[in-house]
C-alpha cells in the first residue's frame, strides 16, 4: 500500500505537467518565406528572336520544325558539387527559343502521352467526353483519322561538345602571416554543335558550331592554419558567376536566330536587336565569306 502511494506521488507532477501542456494554446504557423517571384527566362538574343516572329518571311514560312535531342557529350562531372556541369538534354531550351522566333513546330522530344492515347484510341476505349461525328456516323470514342498527325520538314538535333575551364584567368592575391585576400577572374567555355536535317530525305541542310564563354569573378578572404602536414583553408566572401546552363541557353539562342534567319530567307533587319558583339562577329564573318 505504501509503495502504491509512493508511486502515485511520483506520477502526480508528471500528470499535472502533461495536463498543462495539453491546455497550452498552439502557436500560429509562421508565414512561409516565398522569396523572389518567378520571372520569364530571357537571353540577350530574345529581342532579335521576337523581331523575327513578326516578319513576313517567318509568318509565311510553311516548313514545320521538330527538335530531337541536344545532349551533353563532354563527360564533365563534379562529384563534390551538383553532379553534371551542363544539362543532359537541352532540347527543351531549343523548343522555347524556336517558339519565340515564331516558326511552326511539332513535338518530337516527348511523344509518350500521344503514343499512349493513340494506342487507347485504336482499342476504341478513348473518348472526348461525348460522341464524335465522322461523316454520317456518331461515334462514342475518339476515331483515328488518317493523316491527322502533321509531319515535320526539318529536325534539329545537336551535342554539347566542349567544356573548358580556366581558358582565361588572372587577378591579384595578397597573403600576410597566413591570412590573405584577393580577387580572381576565370572563364569557362562551352561549345554546341547544331545540325538541321531534312526529315524526308535525311539530307543535312545546316550544320554549325557555336561557343560561349562564361566569365566569373570571385572575391574571397582566407585564413590558413597548419596542423602537422595538413593545410586548412577557410574562405569567407561572395561569388558571382554567369551560370553554365545560362551560357548554353544563350548559345542556343544565337544558333536559333541564325537558323531561322537563313532558312526563312530573312534579310537581316532584326540584327540590330542583337548584342553589339554579336553584330560585329556576324559582320566580320560575312566580310570574310564575301572575300573568299
Amino acid at each position: 500500500m505504501t509503495s502504491r502511494k509512493f508511486r502515485s506521488l511520483l506520477l502526480a507532477p508528471v500528470l499535472m505537467l502533461a495536463a498543462c501542456q495539453s491546455q497550452t494554446a498552439e502557436k500560429a504557423p509562421k508565414e512561409p518565406f516565398l522569396g523572389p517571384v518567378p520571372i520569364a527566362t530571357r537571353t540577350p538574343v530574345d529581342a532579335a528572336l521576337e523581331c523575327l516572329s513578326k516578319t513576313p518571311e517567318v509568318k509565311r514560312y510553311p516548313r514545320m520544325f521538330a527538335v530531337h535531342v541536344i545532349t551533353d557529350q563532354t563527360g564533365r562531372y563534379s562529384s563534390e558539387e551538383s553532379g553534371n556541369y551542363l544539362p543532359r538534354d537541352s532540347a527543351g531550351m531549343m523548343v522555347s527559343l524556336l517558339q519565340k522566333a515564331g516558326v511552326k513546330q511539332v513535338n518530337r522530344s516527348n511523344t509518350a502521352v500521344s503514343e499512349w492515347e493513340i494506342a487507347r484510341a485504336r482499342e476504341q476505349i478513348l473518348g472526348d467526353g461525348g460522341n464524335v461525328v465522322v461523316g454520317d456516323e456518331s461515334l462514342p470514342f475518339r476515331p483515328l483519322v488518317k493523316g491527322a498527325l502533321r509531319g515535320s520538314d526539318y529536325v534539329i538535333d545537336g551535342v554539347i561538345t566542349q567544356l573548358d575551364f580556366n581558358t582565361y584567368s588572372g587577378g591579384i592575391e595578397a597573403t600576410v602571416g597566413g591570412g590573405g585576400g584577393g580577387a580572381r577572374r576565370f572563364a569557362v567555355t562551352a561549345a554546341v554543335d547544331i545540325r538541321v536535317t531534312d526529315t524526308k530525305t535525311t539530307r543535312i541542310v545546316k550544320a554549325k558550331s557555336y561557343s560561349k564563354q562564361a566569365v566569373g569573378r570571385e572575391v574571397f578572404a582566407s585564413v590558413f592554419r597548419f596542423f602537422s602536414d595538413e593545410l586548412f583553408d577557410i574562405k569567407i566572401g561572395s561569388k558571382s558567376q554567369e551560370g553554365l546552363q545560362a551560357a548554353v541557353r544563350w548559345t542556343l539562342a544565337d544558333a536559333t536566330y541564325d537558323l531561322v534567319k537563313e532558312l526563312t530567307g530573312h534579310k537581316g533587319a532584326c540584327d540590330v536587336y542583337l548584342p553589339k558583339a554579336s553584330q560585329d562577329d556576324r559582320a566580320e564573318t560575312t566580310e570574310v565569306a564575301s572575300t573568299n
